[in-house]
């Protein structure tokens, strides 16, 4: 997650968030652990893939990559 970091969100620190389910939330994000994308990990179903690209679902290719999801 080190070339999204650099590139599309300028900064990642947080301490000026006093809430630590979002500092949480943020970290998970920044190194890609996020329910959505592991969940296949705990649950021993198949690797979810993104509907409109058919490649393997990620937070990189959720934020950077889909052009379904550009606009948002």
């Amino acid at each position: 997650m080190g070339e999204i970091t650099t590139s599309s969100i300028p900064q990642w620190t947080y301490t000026y968030i006093r809430d630590r389910s979002a500092q949480t939330f943020l970290a998970q994000l920044r190194i890609g652990h996020t329910y959505l994308t592991q969940r296949y990990l705990l649950t021993r179903d198949p690797q979810p893939y993104c509907d409109d690209c058919l490649v393997p679902l990620t937070m990189r290719h959720l934020l950077e990559e889909c052009p379904s999801l550009i606009e948002l």
